[in-house]
């Protein structure tokens, strides 16, 4: 009876040992997926950021634009100004030249005064033509930041539509995704399977009823055809990572065998489920991953039995891929 007994402790010891492993694995791998979703949230956070400072920045450089062609204006206008009264001082210089000798033949006592005011009519003239060309660089000056402010509005402006096009695109294939999935499943009732988009992203949702019996993570006849049918749309979509996650209700795991608890349950179902899309719907193995969530994401609150046959579920959740948007944000 003492052999015995110490036998029931060694092993009540190990067994505790390996649950508690394998739940600590569990919780890593929760808390990874977790962790992606929040991180693919923050992605979404940043570009929206980023393409509201786009769009302040090109409203900036639209101002800046009209305020410099303002300038430019006004600068055309002084320099039409001094043109026309270098053309009067020039005329004015010629008359002077032209009258010279005859004023020098009336009145020599004149000659003086008519030379200095030649001389300060040149240096007047010189002065002009000095502001002239200052002013004719002011205005290339202007006109070269001007182009170069147009090709800069235009460079913001192309990557603001270029972001705001890989947006649509993304919601374009969303929406066309649930439309071939619901098209693809229409043979199934809605207290079956459900297709719901949710925070950018696609939720697939397939009820216990369909696919196990009680306590099983053996997938029924109609569950692997409706999954099969589910791999057909999908193995075919490279813009989206596919995650299947299992769920349960709260109530205590009674079973024996090789599951433990809802954890391994909720584990072991998603797994079949991701065999099903794999090996029958050909979706590259890849592009896909399962995970285990347990009791412990309920969409109701467990109360009655009607409330946890819907918390029983396994739910495929399809995220666009966003490599091309943040590659475009990178560079």
């Amino acid at each position: 009876m003492k052999k015995l007994s110490l036998l029931m402790v060694v092993l009540i010891m190990i067994s505790s040992c390996v649950t508690s492993k394998k739940y600590d694995e569990l919780n890593a791998l929760s808390d990874k997926h977790l962790s992606d979703r929040r991180d693919v949230e923050e992605k979404l956070a940043i570009i929206t950021e980023e393409r509201d400072d786009c769009l302040q920045a090109k409203e900036k450089l639209a101002n800046d634009f009209s305020l410099i062609q303002s300038e430019r204006d006004q600068l055309l206008t002084d320099k039409n100004q001094l043109e026309n009264l270098l053309e009067e001082y020039k005329k004015l210089n010629d008359d002077l030249f032209s009258s010279k000798k005859s004023l020098l033949d009336e009145a020599s006592s004149n000659q003086k005064i008519l030379a200095d005011k030649l001389a300060l009519k040149e240096k007047e003239l010189n002065a002009i033509s000095a502001a002239q060309e200052v002013l004719d660089e002011i205005l290339r000056a202007r006109e070269a930041e001007l182009n170069m402010l147009e090709e800069e509005n235009q460079l913001q402006s192309n990557r603001i539509k270029e972001l705001e096009d890989r947006l649509k695109e993304k919601d374009l294939a969303l929406q066309n995704l649930k439309a071939t999935i619901s098209a693809a499943l229409k043979g199934f009732s809605s207290d079956e399977i459900s297709v719901e988009e949710k925070n950018g992203n696609l939720y697939v949702s397939l009820s216990e009823k369909l696919l196990f019996s009680s306590g099983s993570f053996a997938i029924d006849v109609k569950g692997k055809d409706a999954i099969s049918k589910l791999g057909q749309v999908l193995r075919n979509q490279t813009d989206f990572n596919i995650v299947v996650e299992g769920h349960t209700d709260n109530d205590p795991f009674n079973g024996s065998g090789v599951l433990l608890d809802n954890w391994d349950l909720s584990v072991k179902r998603a797994t079949s489920v991701v065999r099903i899309l794999t090996q029958n719907g050909g979706v590259l193995p890849e592009n896909v991953s399962a995970s285990g969530r347990g009791e412990f994401i309920p969409l109701n609150e467990n109360s009655d039995p009607v409330e946890k046959a819907k918390n029983r579920r396994t739910e495929i959740i399809l995220k666009p891929n966003l490599d091309r948007i943040m590659n475009l944000l990178n560079n």
